[in-house]
């Protein structure tokens, strides 16, 4: 016996009823409070990349200034870029999927 029956579930035109009650559905979520989040995330990245945070330590040295600075940054901006890079391409590889 195979994993999908023979016979529907739910006739067709309550089916079709059913699928639009679930396109309608309103969003659980604030498209507004996903664009501050999204922004406020955009620049503290753009912030480390740059070092807009430089600061002087309590020894009087620069903080974020060495080859292990440089490497979080360099990790960091691939990071961001390999991302970015994926959710543009991931939608056209798997177009079965939804993201």
């Amino acid at each position: 016996m195979g994993s999908g029956g023979e016979k529907p579930l739910l006739p067709s035109d309550k089916r079709d009823e059913h699928e639009e009650k679930e396109n309608n559905k309103p969003v659980s979520y604030s498209y507004s409070f996903f664009h501050i989040i999204f922004s406020l995330a955009i620049m503290y990245s753009a912030m480390l990349l740059t070092g807009w945070s430089t600061s002087v330590g309590e020894s009087g040295r620069l903080v974020d200034v060495g080859w292990p600075s440089v490497w979080v940054q360099i990790i960091t901006s691939w990071a961001t870029a390999g991302l970015f890079i994926w959710s543009m391409v991931a939608p056209h590889l798997f177009p079965d999927r939804e993201f």
